[in-house]
């Protein structure tokens, strides 16, 4: 085998065990994501039993990362027609990942600064 041909054998695995690496990763922020979804979910049941609201979601948008999947996005349906949208973003400058909660032109951040963290609220940009 020439030295090309080692060299590029040796990339692709370096390669293939970030890419295993890297949707474990993933499947592990898509499980704290739908926790907090799911604790969201009880928290409004009262009001989604009265017909105020809806749940709907959906795992259509990409994570950034190439081969990483799906992302779970949560959508809060008020009675008047607005949405809460929900995104998770994994791997953000210092925290592990946070969920945009965006409605209308506010958003909300909720962060977890470490993985095994609870999660914060931060307006716009602040993570006060």
């Amino acid at each position: 085998m020439s030295n090309l041909a080692t060299i590029l054998k040796k990339k692709q695995q370096v390669l293939l065990k970030y890419s295993q690496e890297s949707r474990s990763e993933v499947i592990d922020w898509n499980n704290k994501v739908i926790q907090l979804y799911k604790q969201i979910k009880t928290w409004l049941k009262p009001l989604e039993t009265q017909k105020l609201l809806s749940f709907e979601e959906s795992s259509e948008a990409k994570y950034e990362m190439p081969l990483m999947g799906t992302k779970p996005i949560l959508k809060i349906k008020l009675f008047n027609g607005q949405v809460i949208k929900f995104e998770p973003i994994l791997n953000i400058v210092g925290a592990y990942g946070r969920i945009d909660m965006k409605f209308g032109l506010d958003k909300v951040m909720i962060v977890l600064k470490e993985k095994k963290s609870n999660w914060l609220f931060a307006e716009g940009y602040n993570r006060e």
